[in-house]
């Protein structure tokens, strides 16, 4: 009878040893987070009901840097800094294959606004090759992009956060570029 005992006592022990393995805590399910919803954005994610979408006018010029070239664009922005640094980052990219951009591989380290000035921190790695013609194109088609949005009075541009007189040694900088 003891042999039997045991038998059971050790069966038991090795069912109870065999399901609890595995068996840790199950996950809990998060609770959905809350989110605060304005009028009308229950249909919408929170990314796409801020963004505004408009059509700027950027500039680019053409094969042989004679004149600039005037390309329309739709950005979808969600507040004015992201506008600018969208048309800023558009400069870059044509979608006429007849257009070439000025501003090609430009980078900068920030771009701010502040009571009616756009001041843009240039990184100095730059590289610049569009001689005396190129570089006032260049600086016109900057203005003309960014001088679109009323709120914009003056630009300034930086190199690595300090003054400038010139981003390739032709053109004047070391004033605020203004509205004519």
């Amino acid at each position: 009878m003891k042999r039997r005992m045991t038998f059971w006592v050790t069966a038991a022990a090795a069912i109870l040893l065999v399901t609890g393995c595995g068996q840790g805590k199950a996950p809990q399910a998060q609770p959905p987070a809350e989110q605060t919803e304005t009028p009308g954005s229950a249909a919408q994610p929170e990314t796409e009901q801020q963004k505004t979408k408009q059509t700027i006018a950027l500039y680019y010029t053409d094969d042989n840097l004679m004149e600039l070239q005037k390309e329309e664009q739709e950005i979808a922005y969600t507040d004015d800094l992201d506008k600018y640094k969208q048309a800023i980052a558009l400069l870059e990219k044509p979608k006429d294959e007849a257009h070439a951009p000025l501003w090609k591989d430009f980078h900068y380290h920030s771009v701010t606004f502040d009571k009616g000035t756009l001041t843009i921190d240039a990184d100095g790695k730059n590289v610049y090759n569009l001689g005396s013609s190129g570089e006032g194109m260049a600086i016109d088609a900057l203005k003309d992009t960014l001088f679109q949005f009323d709120e914009v009075q003056k630009i300034v541009i930086l190199v690595d956060g300090k003054p400038t007189e010139s981003l390739m040694g032709h053109v004047s900088i070391d004033e605020p570029l203004t509205r004519q």
